[in-house]
């Protein structure tokens, strides 16, 4: 994302908006993410967890911090809906073009 901010212009240190550039994470990335949402019952033990975080593994120290973004994982839901809606509309666009085809035959 570095990379992608400099070539617009941004200043080292400026923290580009990720949610605005899906692209910038990936779909595999996203995906990934998406996986790894919590259950419910998870979710609450980890908000409500107020020992010492180190003592957390390396996976729920990540989800905690995850936790702490307001909406993280419906944003990362509608971030990975972005990043592939080409894709989708694509194929949709050669689904029509073959069903036109074979209504004319």
């Amino acid at each position: 994302c570095s990379k992608l901010g400099k070539s617009f212009g941004e200043e080292e240190g400026d923290d580009p908006d990720i949610t605005s550039n899906p692209e910038c994470l990936g779909a595999e990335l996203l995906e990934t993410l998406d996986k790894m949402a919590p259950t419910k019952e998870e979710e609450l033990r980890l908000r409500d967890y107020t020992g010492d975080i180190s003592k957390l593994g390396s996976a729920e120290r990540f989800l905690k911090a995850v936790l702490d973004i307001p909406f993280a994982f419906k944003r990362v839901d509608a971030m990975l809906y972005r990043a592939n809606f080409e894709t989708e509309v694509n194929y949709l666009m050669k689904s029509f073009e073959t069903l036109e085809v074979k209504v004319l035959l």
